[in-house]
C-alpha cells in the first residue's frame, strides 16, 4: 500500500463522514473539493483497491453513500453541476477510458457495505438494471448548459416566445384538430368583442341614470 494511496483513504473516508453528517448547505463545497483533488480516482481501504474512471464520479459518489438527489437537491449552482455532470456523463458509458458500464466496475471495484455502486444517470439498458429507467445524470438543465456553452438551461423549444410555440403547435395538428381550433378562434373573438362592447357602453348608461 502506497503513500500515495494511503492519503487519498483519509480524504476519502473524511468526505464520507462530512457528507453523512452535515446538511446541505456545505454540500456543494465538499463535492467540489472532493472532486478537484482527484483522490476519488484511487484509494485503496480495507475492503481493497479502488480505481474509478474520469467518468464514473457517480459511481464514487454511490459507494461512498452519496446518492443522486442529495446531489440534485445540495447542489442549487447550474454551472457546478455542469462540471460534475462531465465526470459522470451515462451517455459515454463504455467509452474506452472514460466510463464502465455497471456490471463492469462492479466487478472490478470493491462494495461497501450497504452501499451498493449506482450511476445516476442511465441509458434505457442499464436503468432496467437499477429500475430507474433512462434519464440524465443530474437532469436536463445542466446538460442544456453545457451543451449550449453555459449559455442557457432552456431547451430549444422554451427559447421560442408564446407565439412562436403555439405556431409550431399548430402546424402539428391534424386538418379536423385545425378546424376546431379555428371554431374556438372565432367563439373567443366574438366573446370578447361583446365584452368590450359591454364595457363601453356602461358608463354611458351609468351617467343617463
Amino acid at each position: 500500500m502506497s503513500a500515495f494511496t494511503d492519503t487519498n483513504a483519509d480524504h476519502v473516508h473524511t468526505f464520507a463522514l462530512q457528507m453523512g453528517n452535515l446538511g446541505l448547505s456545505r454540500v456543494t463545497d465538499l463535492l467540489l473539493a472532493m472532486f478537484e483533488s482527484g483522490a476519488w480516482r484511487e484509494f485503496t481501504d480495507g475492503t481493497g483497491a479502488h480505481r474509478f474512471l474520469p467518468g464514473e464520479y457517480d459511481y464514487f459518489l454511490t459507494q461512498q453513500g452519496v446518492t443522486r438527489d442529495h446531489v440534485m437537491h445540495g447542489v442549487r449552482d447550474v454551472e457546478v453541476k455542469a462540471r460534475l455532470e462531465e465526470a459522470m456523463d451515462e451517455r459515454r458509458t463504455g467509452e474506452d477510458g472514460y466510463r464502465r458500464r455497471l456490471e463492469d466496475v462492479r466487478r472490478a471495484v470493491p462494495e461497501r457495505p450497504g452501499n451498493p455502486i449506482e450511476p445516476f444517470g442511465c441509458s434505457r439498458s442499464e436503468g432496467t438494471l437499477v429500475g430507474v429507467g433512462a434519464r440524465p445524470a443530474l437532469g436536463r438543465a445542466p446538460r442544456t448548459y453545457r451543451l449550449t456553452g453555459g449559455a442557457t438551461t432552456k431547451r430549444p423549444n422554451e427559447r421560442l416566445d408564446r407565439t412562436q410555440r403555439m405556431s409550431a403547435l399548430i402546424r402539428r395538428l391534424s386538418d379536423l384538430e385545425l378546424e376546431q381550433l379555428v371554431t374556438d378562434i372565432a367563439a373567443e373573438q366574438a366573446l370578447r368583442s361583446r365584452t368590450r362592447a359591454e364595457a363601453d357602453a356602461a358608463p354611458a348608461h351609468i351617467a343617463a341614470n
